[in-house]
C-alpha cells in the first residue's frame, strides 16, 4: 500500500477520535486537497503525453533496444524493435587501428590471417595493374623487327655517264648516267634480340641488370646499269689511269650489312609506389602511380660494318683496231671491325596500361679497317690491285623513341622510332681509283646513318 494513503488513514483516525465535529469538518477538507493532488500526479503524465501527439501528429518513434556489449539479441525481438520494411543492419569490419609492439606481433600476425579480419568493406583492395606487377621476373626478353633506311651521300657517287650526249644538261639525267644512290638505297630489315638477367633491386627502388643483345643481319644492296655509245668515267673516279670508259654497257652490284653485338649494365628506376582509389561503386582498388623514371646504361659493344661492290663492264675498245672487245671488273671489299665502350641514359614516363621512352647512347670505338680491291681487262695487260689495313676512332651514336603497350603484366607490344649514326668509316664506293699498282692510302672518313623504326614485344619471366 502506498506509505503516503496510510498516512493520511492514520491522521483521519486521530482526528475523529480526539477532535469536535468542526475540526473533523477541517480535517477533511485538508484530506480531500491532499488526495486530489496525489490523483492528480498520473493525470499530468497523460495530459502531456495527449499533448506530444498533438504536436507531431503521428506515432510515437519506436524504441530501438541494443543489447549489451558481449550480450547476443534475439532475432525476432530485433525485427519487432525494427520499422516495418527494414533489415537488421550488418556490422562492417575495420582495420585495426592498435599498434604492434614486439610482444604481441605473433599474435596479430594471427589475426590477420583469419577470414574475419577484412579490411575495406569487409574485401581486401582489389589489384588492378599496379607498379609492383611490370618488370617481374628474373629474366626478360625483347625481340623487334627494325626496318631502316641507309643513306651516306645525298648527291650519290657516278660511276659513269653517256658521253655520245652532247648536251651536258642531259647527262644530269638518271637515264644517261650510272650512279649509285647514297640517299636512297632501300629499306632493309634487321632484327634484334635483347636478353636481360635481373641482378638486385637497391633501396633507391632501382633495377640493376645485364643485357646482351644483337642487331643486324640486314643487306643493303642495290644495282642498276646503263646501255650507251660510248659510256665514260669520270676523272675522279679514274685519276687518268686506263679505266673501263669507252664502254657500250656498263652495271653494278652493291652490298653493305651491318652486325652489333653489346653486353651491358643496366640501371633503371621503377614505378611509385601504387595508389588507393575509391571507385563509386565503393571498392578500393589498388593501381599504379603514373611515373617518370631515368636509367643509364654502360658497357662494350663490338660492330662490324661490311661492303661488297662489284662493277663490271662490256665493249671496251681494246686498241687493237680488232672486233673482239674486252670485258673489264672492279671488285672492291671492306671491312669495319669496332670495339668499344659506350654509355646512354633514358627517360620514360610509365602507366599501368603504357610507357613512353626516349633513350640515347653512344661511344668513341677503335675501328680496325681492311681493304681488299682487285680490277682487270680481258685481253689488257692493264690491271691491279689493293691489299691495305688501317685504324682509326670512330663514333657511333643511338636514339630511339620507344612506346609500350602492356597488354599482360609480364607481356607487351613495343613500336620505336630509331635513328644511329656512324662516323669515320670505310666505306667501297669511295675505294674506286684505277691504279694498277694499288691505291696508297685508304679513305676512312665516311659517315652513315640509319633511319626507320622497330615493331616486336617484350617478355619477363
Amino acid at each position: 500500500m502506498n506509505p503516503l494513503y496510510e498516512f493520511l488513514s492514520h491522521l483521519m483516525r486521530e482526528n475523529f477520535a480526539c477532535r469536535s465535529k468542526g475540526e473533523v469538518f477541517a480535517v477533511k477538507k485538508i484530506v480531500g486537497l491532499l488526495i486530489l493532488g496525489v490523483l492528480g500526479i498520473p493525470r499530468g503524465g497523460a495530459l502531456a503525453q495527449d499533448l506530444y501527439e498533438a504536436q507531431t501528429q503521428g506515432d510515437i518513434p519506436p524504441q530501438f533496444m541494443f543489447a549489451a556489449q558481449g550480450e547476443a539479441t534475439a532475432p525476432g525481438l530485433q525485427r519487432m524493435m525494427l520499422p516495418p520494411g527494414e533489415e537488421i543492419p550488418q556490422p562492417i569490419a575495420e582495420p585495426l587501428s592498435t599498434p604492434l609492439s614486439s610482444d604481441d606481433f605473433e599474435s596479430d600476425v594471427e589475426k590477420a590471417a583469419q577470414d574475419d579480419f577484412r579490411t575495406f568493406d569487409c574485401q581486401p583492395a582489389l589489384l588492378e595493374s599496379t607498379g609492383t606487377w611490370l618488370r617481374r621476373g628474373f629474366w626478360y626478353g625483347e625481340i623487334d623487327a627494325v626496318l631502316l633506311e641507309r643513306s651516306f651521300d645525298t648527291s650519290g657517287v657516278t660511276l659513269a655517264f653517256d658521253a655520245s650526249v652532247l648536251n651536258p644538261i642531259q647527262r644530269l639525267g638518271t637515264k644517261n648516267q650510272l650512279a649509285i644512290d647514297g640517299a636512297k638505297p632501300g629499306v632493309e630489315g634487321a632484327p634484334r634480340l635483347n636478353v636481360g638477367r635481373f641482378l638486385f633491386r637497391d633501396c633507391a627502388n632501382r633495377d640493376h641488370t645485364m643485357e646482351f643483345t644483337i642487331f643486324g643481319g640486314g643487306n643493303w644492296s642495290q644495282s642498276s646499269e646503263l646501255d650507251g655509245g660510248n659510256l665514260v668515267m669520270p676523272l675522279t673516279i679514274t685519276n687518268g689511269n686506263p679505266s673501263f670508259s669507252g664502254a657500250q654497257r656498263m652495271e653494278f652490284d652493291y652490298n653493305s650489312w651491318f652486325n652489333s653485338f653489346e653486353l651491358t649494365y643496366n640501371v633503371k628506376q621503377r614505378m611509385q609506389k601504387d595508389r588507393m582509389e575509391l571507385e563509386p561503386s565503393g571498392h578500393w582498388v589498388r593501381r599504379a602511380q603514373p611515373s617518370s623514371t631515368n636509367s643509364l646504361l654502360a658497357g662494350l659493344r663490338y660492330f662490324s660494318l661490311d661492303e661488297d661492290l662489284k662493277i663490271m663492264a662490256f665493249g671496251i675498245p681494246d686498241g687493237n683496231a680488232d672486233l673482239n672487245d674486252e670485258t673489264g671488273n672492279y671488285h672492291v671489299r671492306t671491312g669495319n671491325h669496332l670495339i668499344g665502350t659506350e654509355m646512354g641514359i633514358g627517360h620514360s614516363y610509365e602507366t599501368s596500361r603504357w610507357s613512353l621512352e626516349a633513350k640515347v647512347k653512344g661511344g668513341m670505338y677503335l675501328n680496325m679497317i681492311d681493304l681488299d680491291s682487285s680490277f682487270d681487262v680481258t685481253g689488257n695487260i692493264t690491271s691491279g690491285s689493293t691489299d691495305l689495313e688501317g685504324d682509326n676512332m670512330t663514333w657511333i651514336g643511338q636514339a630511339a623513341l620507344i612506346g609500350k603497350w602492356h597488354l599482360r603484366p609480364n607481356f607487351s607490344l613495343r613500336t620505336s622510332f630509331e635513328v644511329m649514326h656512324l662516323s669515320g668509316v670505310s666505306l667501297a664506293p669511295y675505294q674506286v681509283d684505277f691504279i694498277p699498282s694499288g691505291s696508297p692510302q685508304l679513305l676512312m672518313n665516311s659517315d652513315v646513318v640509319y633511319l626507320g623504326g622497330a615493331i616486336g614485344f617484350e617478355s619477363y619471366w
